[in-house]
Formats: structure tokens, sequence, C-alpha cells
């Protein structure tokens, strides 16, 4: 392939324009000598934006804090800086809504674009698909991306920065994805906010995204229902910051053998400690730092009054926790990765993906107020009602309930990357399988093709870049990964 560093030329395509990307073209924008010929970011929706960050309403808050929210990682976050700069009063450890993290992001991009426009590059974006990466049809030439709409991009490198945009729709209702009364994810959230008050909707799934369903429903009191297989509700928390001072968990989990069958004990004690040696003065006792109650919304008001009181000291050690996994399962094959990552997910997945308090209290409200209920299991048969709305059959034997609509909210699925085939990458609707394994990347985050031969000019990032990296969905881990893309980029 054409090996000529970005620095003297080159025609650079990035697959994605979410905050994954942008982080990648304003780190590499700042590569005083990178001076490519062309960079095309091919995403349908506008650039800087991507799911996480495109929705416009307030109540919708980051559940990670202003420190580690960044497209940059520095000493000081990145996005701190911004909003200081233009007036926002916040600290590090605050929860700001998500649309400014957009706006932050699309800003960011647009200096991007003007500082390689100053040196001659011209940034655009297209508003397509990708459906492939082939090589040039001239072996030495690069790479050929083709896009759902027919037309075809000649690149000598292509950062691959999709993330899962797809809402994962239950089996049952797949025949019913069209439905005038069923929305397919949450977002965008002004679908949720045009349901006529006196809507009765059932949400399925009880974690983030249907957090975000019940706040902007809830909104206009409506009577909302939740309901998921554990019938849990994300803990509670008041900041996710790097901590002051390192626990030692990388350190502590090497020392781990997750083959042992002794392996969940050592780490729930490796937890405890961690969580004991973080707080700056004498602690609860880590069982009495979350809620014990069966009914989900009982224990989110536990764990609200916690966190209110100081007691809440795990989540000190959350930042710290998700970089030491990050770490220590670098490389791993990503069956053992995901076995291992099944294992301990019951223990702290509650608390990696906390919600933030002001969250909480507003979902504590609607509870109190009789406008939010959270159900454990979900509906035997859910069905289209003749007169409209929806049936939901809770037990075989029990009398069907009526909802307005169903809001399918339990969460997105991975990216549709494959790299098998003739083509050395494959996406959505082109990709073998949904559900394909994060195609293999070495530790440069360089695509390694599955016959063994060497290191693409391909780079994984984000969600995408899933082969080596256990938690993706962390803005802070897509900010190192475009920190070493762009340095490649730059110096390849």
């Amino acid at each position: 392939m054409d090996s000529r560093p970005l620095g003297t030329g080159g025609r650079l395509v990035v697959v994605g324009g979410g905050a994954s990307a942008t982080a990648v073209l304003h780190q590499l924008a700042r590569h005083v000598d990178v001076r490519p010929d062309s960079v095309t970011v091919v995403d349908p929706r506008p650039a800087g934006f991507g799911v996480a960050f495109g929705t416009a309403d307030p109540r919708l808050r980051c559940n990670t804090s202003v420190d580690v929210t960044s497209l940059r990682r520095a000493r000081q976050s990145d996005l701190l800086r911004y909003l200081a700069a233009r007036g926002w009063p916040v600290s590090r450890s605050d929860f700001v809504p998500r649309a400014l993290v957009g706006q932050y992001c699309r800003e960011r991009f647009t200096e991007a674009r003007r500082t390689l426009a100053a040196r001659g590059c011209a940034l655009r974006q297209v508003t397509a698909r990708a459906d492939t990466v082939r090589p040039a049809t001239r072996p030495g030439q690069g790479y050929l991306v083709t896009l759902n709409d027919g037309s075809v991009l000649e690149a000598t490198d292509v950062v691959v920065a999709v993330g899962g945009d797809q809402p994962r729709l239950p089996e049952e209702l797949r025949d019913h994805a069209d439905h005038p009364e069923l929305l397919v994810g949450p977002y965008p959230s002004g679908r949720l906010r045009a349901l006529p008050e006196d809507a009765r909707p059932l949400v399925l799934g009880s974690k983030l995204s249907a957090i975000d369903a019940a706040l902007v429903l809830g909104a206009a009191r409506r009577r909302v229902t939740l309901c998921s297989p554990s019938g849990e509700l994300p803990a509670v928390r008041d900041r996710l910051c790097r901590p002051a001072r390192a626990a030692g968990l990388l350190a502590g989990l090497r020392t781990l053998d997750p083959g042992s069958s002794h392996f969940d004990l050592a780490f729930t004690r490796l937890l405890v400690r961690a969580v004991r040696d973080a707080s700056p003065r004498p602690s609860p006792a880590l069982g009495r730092q979350f809620g014990t109650e069966p009914e989900a919304l009982q224990r989110l008001g536990t764990e609200l009054r916690q966190t209110e009181t100081g007691a809440n000291v795990w989540q000190l050690v959350i930042a710290e926790l998700i970089e030491a996994v990050n770490d220590w399962t670098q490389g791993w094959p990503c069956r053992d990765r995901d076995r291992l990552l099944a294992r301990f997910r019951p223990l702290i997945a509650r608390h990696i993906s906390a919600i933030p308090v002001s969250s909480a209290r507003t979902l504590a409200q609607h509870g109190l107020a009789g406008r939010l209920v959270v159900r454990r299991g979900t509906p035997t048969s859910l069905a289209p009602a003749p007169g409209g709305g929806w049936h939901a059959q809770w037990r075989p034997e029990g009398a069907a309930e009526h909802y307005t609509h169903v809001v399918a909210a339990a969460g997105y699925r991975p990216p549709a990357v494959c790299s098998h085939g003739p083509a050395l990458l494959a996406f959505g609707t082109a990709a073998c399988s949904p559900h394909c394994a994060p195609p293999p990347t070495d530790a440069r985050l360089r695509l390694t093709p599955p016959d063994g031969g060497g290191p693409e000019r391909i780079w994984m990032v984000g969600a995408a870049g899933g082969a080596r990296t256990a938690i993706v969905n962390y803005l802070w881990t897509a900010a190192a990964q475009a920190d070493l893309v762009a340095e490649n980029l730059a110096a390849t």
C-alpha cells in the first residue's frame, strides 16, 4: 500500500462522524506537520454529534463528569476549558446536558476543518453510509471505500469510527417495526415529547436508554411503565472523575488468575480494598453503600439518599476501574474477554453505568407521584390491539393490559462490521452478520487481516475498536484511541 504519511499528502477517509471520529480529527489537526491532500467523513448524520450527543433535550445529561468527557486527554478536561471559556459555571465533577457536549464536538470538528483548510486540505462530509473497504484495483494504491449510494472513494488511509446506532428490537416486535405506535429507540427525543399527555407508554428496558425515555415522557405527567428481565435501575452517583490518587487496581488485576475458581472472590476483595483506600475519611462499609430493596424504585430512593449524604464512596474508583479493565484485557481474544466480563458484569454493571443524581431525583419524584412503574420481567406476549395501542400479557393465564405506545429502549446493537469475505471490511447490511466479532487489530489499532498479512493502513477506534478494548462507550477511552491513531497517521 502507498505508505506516505499524511504529513506529506495522502487521502484520508473517516467512516463515521460522531464523537470518536471527531476526536481523531481534532487530535490530527493538532499535528502541525500533517498536510493531507484530502479528508472525507462518511456519515448520514451531521458530523460531530452521533447518537450519544445528538439530542437537544436539556433533561438528558451525560452520566460521566466533565473531567472525563473530553475529545483529548490532558491534565485539565478539554470540555471543561471549552465550557469555562463560554461562561458556563461548571466544575470537573459536574454532569452536563448531552446537548452541550454535542455542541462542543461540533465546534471542535469545525475547528479541525478550518485548521486543515489553512494547510490546503479540504475536509468534506459525504452524507451516506459505507458498505465496504476494498484494496484498490492496482496493488499499492490504497483502498476503495464503496458507499450505499453507489459512489466510491479512494483512500490511502482509512479510520473506522462507526458506533452502534441501531436500537435493539425484540424479535416479537420485528414484524411490527413500522407500527405507528411503536417507537424504535428513544432518540430523537422529540418523538417522545410529541406523544399525547394522556399516553400510557410501555418502555422495554430499564437501563440508560430507558431512563432517558422515562425522563422525557414523565415530564408531561404521563404514566410510564419500564420493564426488563432484571427489573433493575442503574445505581446513582454524583461524580465520575479521575482519582486524585490511584488505588492500584491495574496492578491488582494483573495478580489475578481469571481461570481460577476463586477469581470472583479475589476480584470482589480487590474492589472492596480499593473503595476503602479511596475514601478521604472513614467510610461506611461497602455493603451500606448500596440499596438492598427488591423493588427498583425503593432501591433508587435509598441510593439517592446515600449519594446525597456523602455515603457513596464506590464512585471514586469507577474511572480507574474502567481504565484498569481496558488495560488488563487489551489484546485478549474477544471470546476470553467477553467470558470474563460476563462473570463480573452483575457485580459492577449498575455502577459503571450509574445515572446522575439529578436524573435519579426526577425519577424518584415520578415514582412517588405514581407516574413511573418499574416491573421485573417482560410481557409473555405483546401485540397491536385491534382498536389501537398494544396489548401486553404478563402471565399466560392473566388478563392483557393495554398501553397506548411501546418504546423499545433496551440499548443499541454493536456496530455491524466484519472482516470476512472478499472485502477487507464490510459494514451494516453489507456485513455477513450483525453479530460478527470485532475485526482484529494490532496494538496500534491497525486492522490485521485474518489471513495473517501485515497490518493495513486502516485504524479502528471507538465502538469499532472493540477487539482490543473492553469498555468502549466512554469518551475518555475514545480520546486515548484517537491520540494513538493520530500519532500513527502523522508518523507512519
